[in-house]
C-alpha cells in the first residue's frame, strides 16, 4: 500500500542535503583501482624505512605498460627519513610506474614505504598533486614528522578538510570506513528547496526527488528523518557492508559519552538505472556540536552497528520500539585504527537473518550472513591540526 503525503513535498531539511553531499565517499578511486584499505600505523610497521623520495631520471619517461601512467626504471634519492632502516642505509633505488600504483614522473615528490631491498611498497603514493589521495598522504609526512620527532606518539589517521559549493565537510577514513562533519557556509545564499515527496509504502516514509542537472537522478531516502534547520552541523558515519545492508542500530561514543545515530538508506539511480545504494549513520544539531566538542581532546572512538533483530527480539514490536540487550554485543578493547567484528557471547544463538529494503531478495540467498555487529575504533588525536580551517569556512572567517 502507497501514500503520498503532499504536505511534505518542500522538506527544509540538513538530512537530506547530506544525504547528497555524503553519498559517495570523500575517500575515491578510479574505478578501475580497489581502495587501499589499510591504516598509517600498519604501513609503519610493515616498511623497513619510509622517506620522502625525489624521482630523477626514468629509462622511459613514458612505460611500455599500457596501464602505467608514468615512467619505467625510475631512479629516486631521498630527500628526507621518516622511519630509519637498522641499521641505516642509502635509500637510493629504481623502480617503475604502475597501474594502480605509483605514477612516477622526472622532478616529482613521492612517500615512500621501503622494504629491505629499497623496493616501494603498496602503500607508497605521490605527493604532487591536489586530488585526495595526495592529500593525505602529505598529512601523513606530516603525522610521520612529528612522530619522529617526539611531538606526538599516536600514528592515528588524519582528519581532512574539503569545500563543497555552500558546506564545509571534516572527514576522517579509517581502512574504508569513514566520520564526516559537515556544516553550511554562514554567508552562503539561500538554498533553493529541494522538491522532496514524502511517501508512505508498506508502513515506512520513503522520500524521493529527481535532479535533473545530473542527468536525471532519482534520490529515494528509506527512513522517518528528524527535521534540522539548513545549514546546522551535522555527522554522518559510514560503514560500508555487503548490499543490501541490513536494518541495525548504531550508536557513537567518545570517552565515557554515547550518542544514539539514525539510519539513512538512499537508493540513487540516473535515468532509470540504479546507480549506487548507501547505509549511512546521521546525527544533527546540538548533538553534533556536542560529539565535535568531545573529539577535541584526543580520545577514543568507537561507533558499532549491531542487527536490528535477534532471536530474543520481540518481532511484533516496530523497529523504532525494539531494545537491545546489554549483553547483545561483546566489545574488545580499544586499539587504535582497527575496524572488527566482536565476537558474539559464546553462548548466544545465531541471529535471525532479515529482509533487506522493499522488494530486494531475503538474506537467506547469500553463501554467508551479514556480521552481527559493524565497528569502527579511531582516535582524534589530529582533529586539531585541521579542526580550525574547518570552523573558519562555516564561520566566513577563512582567508
Amino acid at each position: 500500500m502507497t501514500s503520498v503525503d503532499r504536505s511534505m513535498r518542500y522538506v527544509p531539511v540538513s538530512t537530506i542535503s547530506a544525504v547528497l553531499l555524503l553519498a559517495l565517499p570523500i575517500n575515491t578511486y578510479a574505478l578501475s583501482c580497489a581502495a587501499r584499505l589499510f591504516t598509517l600505523s600498519e604501513a609503519y610497521e610493515a616498511a623497513d624505512s619510509i622517506i620522502v623520495g625525489l624521482v630523477t631520471e626514468c629509462e622511459q619517461e613514458v612505460s611500455d605498460d599500457p596501464w602505467a601512467d608514468g615512467g619505467a626504471d625510475c631512479s629516486f634519492v631521498s630527500l628526507e627519513v621518516l622511519k630509519e632502516s637498522v641499521p641505516a642505509r642509502d635509500y637510493r633505488g629504481i623502480t617503475s610506474s604502475s597501474g594502480c600504483g605509483l605514477s612516477l614522473h622526472i622532478g616529482n615528490q613521492y612517500l615512500l614505504f621501503l622494504d629491505s631491498e629499497n623496493r616501494p611498497m603498496d602503500f607508497s603514493t605521490g605527493l604532487i598533486s591536489d586530488d585526495h589521495a595526495a592529500r593525505l598522504s602529505n598529512d601523513y609526512v606530516r603525522i610521520l614528522r612529528d612522530y619522529r620527532n617526539g611531538v606526538s606518539d599516536d600514528l592515528s589517521e588524519p582528519w581532512m578538510f574539503g569545500e563543497f559549493e555552500d558546506t564545509c565537510v571534516l572527514s576522517h577514513g579509517v581502512r574504508g570506513n569513514q566520520i564526516s562533519f559537515s556544516h553550511g557556509k554562514g554567508d552562503a545564499a539561500e538554498r533553493a528547496k529541494r522538491n522532496w515527496a514524502r511517501e508512505t509504502v508498506d508502513g515506512k516514509a520513503v522520500y524521493r526527488s529527481m535532479d535533473d542537472t545530473i542527468g536525471a537522478m532519482e534520490v529515494v531516502v528509506t527512513s522517518d528523518l528528524p527535521t534540522y534547520p539548513d545549514g546546522v552541523q551535522m555527522l554522518s558515519v559510514s560503514l560500508p557492508e555487503s548490499s543490501p545492508a541490513p536494518l541495525r542500530h548504531a550508536s557513537l561514543s567518545v570517552g565515557t559519552q554515547s550518542w544514539s545515530l539514525y539510519r539513512v538508506a538512499a537508493a540513487m539511480s540516473i535515468r532509470g538505472m540504479p546507480a549506487t545504494t548507501t547505509v549511512d549513520y546521521k546525527i544533527g544539531g546540538a548533538a553534533a556540536e556536542q560529539i565535535l566538542a568531545a573529539m577535541m581532546e584526543p580520545s577514543d572512538i568507537v561507533v558499532t552497528a549491531t542487527l536490528a533483530v535477534t532471536p530474543d527480539s520481540d518481532s511484533s514490536l516496530p523497529d523504532e520500539d525494539r531494545k537491545l540487550g546489554d549483553d547483545s554485543v561483546t566489545l574488545a578493547p580499544v586499539d587504535d585504527d582497527r575496524l572488527e567484528p566482536a565476537p558474539p557471547e559464546t553462548n548466544a544463538a545465531k541471529p535471525e537473518i532479515v529482509s533487506g529494503e522493499r522488494g530486494v531478495n531475503p538474506y537467506r540467498d547469500r553463501e554467508e550472513p551479514p556480521k552481527t555487529v559493524l565497528r569502527m575504533e579511531t582516535r582524534s588525536t589530529h582533529l586539531a591540526n585541521t579542526i580550525e580551517r574547518y570552523r573558519a569556512c562555516y564561520s566566513g572567517e577563512a582567508g
